[in-house]
């Protein structure tokens, strides 16, 4: 991608240099524009083309059925990741005594869905981090006969530690146990597939990785799964009869359709759609490779300016967030820096983040690390 293309594409780079992918990402020209067509279709057209609209609801679920490896009738829509997760939670016929198994320092979303079947008598068991990391022989330890779910981030937000989903998934399939991931730190960025990575569910919004908008969100859900959640929430998308509104039938769609409940936000899912389609056709893997060769020359300029990082950097952990901070300076300090320089990062419990993309540039990253003190 040249500079020209780059700055068609990612107009924010004339403004700033972004580097916080992590947190809510900037919109691509592409996904503005297929946003911006549903709304110039509504204020001039109103309804009139709605059976436009529903078969772009169908481009959307085969679009992200396509990036992450499932069949698109496995892919319903939520508002958010949060949603997703509490699809699993609030429809596992629970049993006082059972057990949810997560990790130290999840992201709230993967949290308080699980905290808050406390008062059913559902109890979490929490696998500690050892240096930053997520081990899944600890995982493995934390099962036992009353274990429903084991539920993690792919990619954790605070540490930017991959976690080895393949082992954990094959940990989940040889205990019979549901394996839940919340994906919206790695979709988009690192390639994932959850048929072969034996991923029961996944829940992603599009604010990040993928370069979509906020407030819509993919949830996958395996037939293992479909067979094992009851609908928490019915409305009247969630059933077969939905075309005909006089019909009150209880029979559910046979997919994970049935966990749409009313109408979608169309304007939001022509953007998830273009996202996702950016990245299906700029290669998955050849984002990962661009980012993953961006923090690790991120990191390598850090450590010669005296930072200490948190984030794990071997080869099969690394991810596109890099936790880091001075010995002496605070972070948020550091941050507001940056941000008067024009560079846009988190602070995060201590540590400044950096998240870059695909299309940015090993220049961006010399020139943040440089206006950092050292």
């Amino acid at each position: 991608m040249d500079n020209n293309d780059r700055i068609r594409e990612f107009p924010v780079t004339e403004n700033w240099i972004y580097l916080d992918h992590a947190a809510v990402a900037p919109l691509p020209s592409t996904v503005a524009n297929a946003m911006r067509e549903i709304i110039v279709d509504v204020e001039q057209n109103g309804i009139v083309n709605v059976e436009r609209w529903r078969r772009s609801y169908d481009n959307a679920r085969n679009t992200i059925a396509k990036l992450i490896g499932a069949n698109p009738l496995e892919i319903a829509f939520t508002k958010n990741t949060t949603d997703g997760l509490l699809l699993v939670a609030n429809g596992i016929d629970w049993h006082e005594g059972d057990n949810v198994i997560l990790g130290q320092r999840e992201f709230p979303a993967n949290v308080y869905p699980w905290l808050n079947l406390s008062s059913r008598g559902v109890k979490i068991k929490w696998v500690l981090e050892q240096n930053a990391r997520l081990s899944v022989a600890d995982f493995a330890a934390a099962i036992d006969e009353r274990t429903r779910i084991l539920s993690v981030s792919s990619v954790e937000f605070f540490t930017g530690f991959r976690n080895d989903l393949e082992r954990l998934g094959e940990l989940c399939r040889h205990q019979d146990i549901l394996f839940v991931v919340d994906g919206i730190q790695s979709v988009g960025a690192i390639a994932i597939n959850v048929s072969d990575l034996g991923i029961d569910c996944l829940a992603a919004d599009g604010h990040k990785w993928l370069l979509g908008p906020e407030g819509c969100a993919l949830f996958y859900c395996s037939a293992k799964a479909l067979s094992q959640l009851r609908v928490s929430a019915l409305g009247w998308a969630s059933v077969k009869s939905y075309s005909d509104f006089l019909d009150y039938s209880l029979e559910l769609q046979n997919d994970a359709r049935r966990f749409e409940t009313g109408t979608q936000n169309t304007i939001g899912l022509a953007g998830l759609a273009a996202a996702a389609e950016n990245i299906i056709n700029y290669g998955q893997e050849r984002a990962q490779i661009q980012i993953i060769e961006l923090t690790d020359h991120l990191c390598e300029l850090l450590i010669t300016r005296g930072y200490k990082i948190l984030s794990p950097r071997n080869k099969t952990e690394k991810s596109g967030i890099v936790s880091f901070r001075h010995p002496h300076l605070d972070s948020s300090n550091l941050q507001q820096h940056l941000r008067d320089k024009r560079i846009i990062s988190t602070s995060r419990g201590g540590y400044l983040r950096f998240s870059p993309h695909y299309y940015n540039t090993e220049d961006e990253i010399s020139t943040a690390v440089g206006l950092l003190p050292h």
